[in-house]
Parts: structure tokens; C-alpha cells; sequence
């Protein structure tokens, strides 16, 4: 006879074999991940740093040739972000020689600590039921899953924790506790402001708890729930603090901070103010920081790009988060309750409807008008979820969402601390259709899981067939699958994109990461250490980059060089005499590696502004989202 703990642990081994599995054959299928965007390569080269067994590279001679976006040459080589993603890409690396492999070990074990904090806010069953949504809708084949950007490490920090502090709250545990504090420290270590945010209500809840319920005379409260956190919430700031120290010299000094006070005349959030003027020593680095990010700086303080802000990212959060078929858990509660929680719901559904077909980017008036909808709904949703818990994972998803209204840059990752309570509400939801039957009136107050069971078990008895909504629950996970195959399928035979969806610009079947991922590959391969001079045309686009390295610069077999000129490009050849020079004209249609000479170098480099638009396959929502 299986024991429940048993078929828990099964469930959970389950959905972590699934998505990791599930990762593989989409690979298989489609290609392994390769870095693409600025932020990829910068986790890359922290996985590549890690697996060689150091915190960070040294600092290359003549800086100039090699700095690049979002990493460091000064005072080391390193990235600029926090490690908790490049630590899964060094496991990879470690392990297989494969960086994506931690990529869909990350992804694994975030779908599983989904399913298992699942299980302690909602139930066993419906837990791996949340854990099965997980898998299908980020786990398998997501930009979270099959891409360098990260999300799976932070929704695996957020899983950890709320799943922790859940059980925690009805018993100590040391256990939980070690949870919770493993998942502070990778939330810590991936996000750190988005995961302040996440988990700042749920402890302040916890805390009022502990106090109300004078939880510190239970037996236990010491050894099973401080020590324990603490253990681990001191090691982790002991490691951060070792890891600043080898890049930036101070235990207190991030390298994201570093690298903001060395390129970044734009703050991160729109409500503070310039900096001072940086000199650049490219123009592409010029272009994309003194421009580019200036520009989206400034427009977001613009009241009106403001407003039609806020819906684009309302609209890009809804897409990759719910969709229309998990939409569903979270529409038909408030459809079923009945009365004015019925026709408000059908209202804002049809007002979000028929706006969305007479919104563009400057009607100002129709995007507020969605943007009050929206909020409608938030309040409506936090009406028909009338527990505790519910509201929780309300609040705490209003609480990120409002935040990003007032940040420069807003992608779907940033919540991912966050990831596990949206697929709550979504399974609370479904539960809720579960248990609904037409005779009976749902209670205006909380209910405790014991009083649930009870109601549940009495509206069975008198459930009428005719009016069951069951299917709905058996049938969303199937529509879920047949959706994955189909972008999976779109993306191998080229269909439009969606620059919304959970796959947003993943795994492209034609793209320029391709190119540069195969002459790497050959690069490598090459008896002689190899160097590249990377040369751009006036038009380039600055989000294709092409000047990554490893994380010893100067040792690596392949050296990425910018092309400053032949006068300049020579003091580099002079330090690098032993290598073999190519020279790659990387705006071509089809670049190509040609033996570099004085001749190929005599051209100027490029003043010209870059081009923000690109020939092909440009991220438009990276720049506007």
C-alpha cells in the first residue's frame, strides 16, 4: 500500500522528471538554447566563470576592445547580474559540458517546488495539478526553460519559500525551515528586489502570527524554526559577500551596482533622477546606454506614455502568465458566485474585449479606460477569493505588478519570485469550479480546509449531472498540452511569434545567435588560439552583440574583439602575436571570417548612431515592454 508521503514524493519526482525531460526533446526537436540577447550572454559568462572554479576573471589589457553590455572589465572581468542563475549554468557546464543541462535542471526543480508549496496552500492532488500547469505552460518550452535569461531560478527561490512558511505556519518544523532559508537565498541571489517585494507580505503576515498566537512558547520555536533559517540565511550572506569581494574589491558592493555607476546615465526606476554623464569607449556602448536607455527613461516620465505603458505590460503579463485558458480558472468563479459578482465579471470581460480592438499606441483615453478595467478586476478577483491565503497571493501579485509600473525595464521574469501564487490562484480557482454546485450559496467568510471538505462533501451528494462544470477541469490541462505542441510545432515550421507568449523569441530557427554560436563552435576546434575582430556598420543594431568572452580573457582560446580601427587594432595584435586574426563584418546578410590584414583594416570605425531596428529578428518588446 503507497502511504501518502509516498505518492507525494512519486507526484514530485514526477513533474521534475517530466519538465526536465520535456526541456530535452524540444531541444531535440528545435536546437539547444544559445545565448542571444546582452543579459544571456552576461549569465553565460557567470556559469563559464563559476564551472571553472573562480568568482571572476582578471582584467584584460587595453579594456577597450573587449568591454560589452551588462559585464565588467574593471576592476574584473564578471558579470554585472547575481549568481543564482549562473550557478545552474555551471552545474550544466560542470556536469555535461552543456550550460543549457542546469537550464532545465533549474526549470526541473522549479516545477517541482511549485507542485510541493502547492500542495501545503491547497492539497495534495491539486497541488500536482499545479505542478503539471507549471511544466506545460513555462517548464517545457518558455523562455524561462529554453533560454540563458533566467526565471526558473527565482520562481524556484519563491516556491521554496512560500511552500516553507505555509507549513510553517501550522507546525515548526526544521526542516521547513531550512526551506525557507534556502529559499530566501536564491530569491536573494537571482531577484533581489522583486523578491523583497514578494515575500515582504506573507513575513509580515507570519510575524503578526507569531506575535498574536505568542508562538515563541511553543516548544520547538528555537531549534525548529529560528536556528535553522538562520544557519542558512548566514551562509548565504557570508558566500554573497565572498562573491562581491572577488569581482568589485568590497563585500558590500554588488557588481550590478559597479557596472551601474560605470555605464548607466539612466536609473533604473523612472521616479529618480539622471545621473552624470559617462564617457564611452564604443559607440555602440554610447549608443545603447546614452540613447537608447535615456529614451525609454524619459518617455516613461511622460504622463501619457505612462498610461499606454501600463497596459502594455498589464497586457504582456496577462499573456505569458494566464493567456485565455488559464484566464479560465480565474474568469468562471466569479461567473458561477452569481448576482453582481456575475454581471461585473461579464462586463469587464466584455469591456477588456471590445477595448482591446480600438487600442493603439497613442489612444490615451482607451488604454486608461483598460487600465481601470483592470484594476477592476484585481479588485473583483480579491471579492470572489474571499480566504486568506487567496488574498495573500493577491496582494503579493498586486504589490510586484505596481511596482513595475514604475521601472525603466519590465519583463515577465521579474515576477517570477511571484510565479507560484499565480498558478495557485489559477488551481484555487479550478477547485472552486470543482466543488461548485447550482443549489448551494457560497460563504461570505473564510473557510478553514476542514469546513471545505465538509461543504465539498455535502455539495456532491446533491450535485446534479446536468450542471456539472467538471470537464473543465479534465479538459484545460489537455488544451494546455495541445497548445504547447502547437508552438513548439510553430516555431519549428517558422509561424508568426508571439511576442507575449511564454516563448517569446525562444529557440528561433534562423537567427544571427545561430551564426555566432557555430563559428564559436568552429573557432574552438582550431589548432591555434584564435582572434576576432568584430566590425559593425553604421546601422547596426545594438541589440545584436557579438564581443562576448570567457572569463580569463586573454588565456581563452577564442578571444571577441571590437574592431577600434587598424591603428589602434594593432597595439592588440602586437600583445597577441601567437594568435590567428580574422576580421567578421557582422551586419552582412551571411557573415563570414576573413583572414584579417592591414588592408581588411583600413576602414574607419563607425560614428554613425546605431539603428534601433535591425534588418531581421529584432526583440521589439525588449525595447518597449
Amino acid at each position: 500500500m503507497i502511504t501518502r508521503v509516498e505518492f507525494t514524493r512519486a507526484g514530485l519526482a514526477l513533474t521534475a522528471a517530466v519538465a526536465f525531460l520535456g526541456c530535452l526533446l524540444t531541444a531535440t526537436i528545435l536546437h539547444e538554447p544559445v545565448p542571444r540577447i546582452h543579459d544571456e550572454f552576461s549569465y553565460a559568462l557567470i556559469g563559464d566563470t563559476l564551472a571553472r572554479g573562480h568568482a571572476s576573471g582578471p582584467a584584460p589589457p587595453l579594456p577597450e576592445f573587449f568591454e560589452t553590455f551588462h559585464v565588467l572589465v574593471r576592476p574584473t572581468h564578471a558579470s554585472k547580474y547575481f549568481p543564482a542563475q549562473g550557478i545552474f549554468l555551471a552545474i550544466g557546464e560542470r556536469l555535461t559540458g552543456h550550460q543549457p543541462v542546469g537550464i532545465w535542471l533549474s526549470s526541473a526543480l522549479a516545477c517541482a517546488g511549485t507542485a510541493w508549496m502547492l500542495q501545503a496552500w491547497i492539497g495534495r492532488t491539486w497541488g500536482l495539478l499545479g505542478g503539471l500547469l507549471m511544466v506545460i505552460q513555462y517548464g517545457i518550452f518558455s523562455y524561462w526553460s529554453q533560454s540563458y535569461w533566467g526565471g526558473m531560478v527565482a520562481a524556484l527561490g519563491g516556491a521554496l519559500f512560500f511552500g516553507a512558511i505555509r507549513r510553517l505556519w501550522d507546525r515548526f518544523s526544521w526542516q521547513s525551515s531550512l526551506w525557507l532559508g534556502f529559499g530566501l537565498v536564491v530569491i536573494a541571489t537571482s531577484r533581489p528586489l522583486e523578491g523583497f517585494l514578494a515575500v515582504l507580505p506573507t513575513i509580515m503576515l507570519f510575524l503578526h502570527h507569531l506575535w498574536h498566537d505568542r508562538r515563541w512558547n511553543d516548544s520547538g520555536f528555537w531549534l525548529k524554526l529560528l536556528l535553522p533559517c538562520f544557519a542558512i540565511l548566514s551562509c548565504g550572506v557570508f558566500a554573497m559577500g565572498a562573491y562581491n569581494h572577488a569581482i568589485t574589491g568590497s563585500a558590500f558592493a554588488t557588481p550590478y551596482q559597479v557596472n551601474e555607476q560605470q555605464y548607466q546615465e539612466s536609473p533604473p526606476f523612472i521616479f529618480m533622477p539622471l545621473r552624470p554623464r559617462v564617457n564611452y569607449s564604443s559607440p555602440m556602448l554610447q549608443y545603447y546606454y546614452e540613447v537608447s536607455e535615456t529614451k525609454l527613461y524619459v518617455t516613461s516620465r511622460v504622463p501619457k506614455w505612462f498610461v499606454t505603458g501600463v497596459t502594455r505590460r498589464l497586457a504582456t503579463w496577462w499573456q505569458f502568465y494566464c493567456g485565455f485558458l488559464l484566464s479560465i480558472p480565474l474568469v468562471l468563479p466569479a461567473v458561477l458566485r452569481g448576482g453582481r459578482a456575475r454581471l461585473l465579471q461579464i462586463g469587464i470581460v466584455a469591456g477588456l474585449i471590445t477595448l482591446s480592438f480600438f487600442s493603439n499606441p497613442t489612444a490615451i483615453a482607451i488604454r486608461g479606460l483598460i487600465d481601470l478595467l483592470v484594476l477592476t478586476q484585481i479588485a473583483l478577483t480579491w471579492y470572489v477569493f474571499h480566504d486568506k491565503w487567496s488574498r495573500v497571493a493577491i496582494a503579493t501579485c498586486t504589490l510586484l505588478l505596481f511596482e513595475q509600473f514604475f521601472t525603466k525595464w519590465a519583463f515577465p521574469h521579474y515576477f517570477a519570485p511571484a510565479a507560484c501564487l499565480i498558478l495557485f490562484l489559477e488551481v484555487e480557482g479550478l477547485r472552486r469550479i470543482w466543488n461548485w454546485n447550482p443549489g448551494s450559496a457560497e460563504p461570505h467568510r473564510p473557510l478553514t480546509r476542514t469546513e471545505r471538505r465538509r461543504i465539498a462533501r455535502e455539495n456532491e451528494s446533491r450535485r446534479k449531472p446536468a450542471f456539472t462544470l467538471r470537464w473543465v477541469i479534465y479538459a484545460l490541462p489537455v488544451a494546455c498540452v495541445v497548445s504547447l505542441v502547437l508552438r513548439v510545432e510553430g516555431r519549428l515550421n517558422g509561424w508568426n511569434d508571439d511576442p507575449h507568449g511564454p516563448d517569446r523569441q525562444t529557440l528561433l530557427m534562423n537567427d544571427w545567435s545561430l551564426r555566432r554560436a557555430d563559428l564559436e563552435k568552429w573557432l574552438q576546434q582550431q589548432r591555434m588560439p584564435q582572434l576576432v575582430f568584430v566590425r559593425y556598420g553604421p546601422h547596426h543594431g545594438v541589440n545584436f552583440e557579438w564581443v562576448y568572452n570567457h572569463a580569463d580573457i586573454m588565456r581563452s582560446h577564442v578571444i571577441w574583439a571590437r574592431d577600434l580601427g587598424a591603428e589602434h587594432n594593432r597595439d592588440l595584435l602586437k600583445l597577441l602575436p601567437d594568435r590567428t586574426a580574422w576580421l567578421l563584418e557582422a551586419d552582412k546578410r551571411d557573415p563570414q571570417l576573413a583572414p584579417y590584414s592591414e588592408v581588411d583594416s583600413r576602414a574607419t570605425v563607425p560614428v554613425a548612431a546605431p539603428a534601433t531596428k535591425p534588418n531581421s529578428n529584432l526583440d521589439q518588446d525588449q525595447l518597449d515592454w
